[in-house]
C-alpha cells in the first residue's frame, strides 16, 4: 500500500516539474485567467483613484495610482520575458 502512494507521489512530482506533461491548452487557459484577474484588479484600482480624487483625497489617490503603475510594470515584465525552461536551470 505504501509503495502505491509513493508511485502516485512520484507521478505528481514528475508532472509538476516537467512542463512537457502539461497540455498547451491548459497553459493558455491559465495565462488567460491570470491576465483577466490582473485586468479586473487594475479596473478596481482605477475606480479607487477616480473616487479618491473626487473626494479630494489626493495623497491616497497617488498611493493607489503608484500601486497600479507598479502592477502594470510587473505585468509588462512578465509579458515581455523570455520563456523559462527547466532544462536551463
Amino acid at each position: 500500500m505504501n509503495f502505491q502512494w509513493k508511485e502516485r507521489l512520484k507521478k505528481v512530482s514528475d508532472v509538476t516539474t516537467n512542463t512537457k506533461y502539461v497540455p498547451e491548452k491548459a497553459k493558455t487557459i491559465g495565462v488567460f485567467f491570470f491576465y483577466l484577474f490582473v485586468l479586473i484588479i487594475m479596473l478596481v484600482l482605477l475606480f479607487f483613484v477616480v473616487g479618491l480624487c473626487q473626494r479630494n483625497h489626493y495623497i491616497a489617490a497617488i498611493i493607489v495610482a503608484i500601486i497600479g503603475c507598479s502592477i502594470t510594470f510587473f505585468l509588462w515584465k512578465i509579458i515581455s520575458a523570455d520563456s523559462i525552461d527547466n532544462e536551463e536551470f
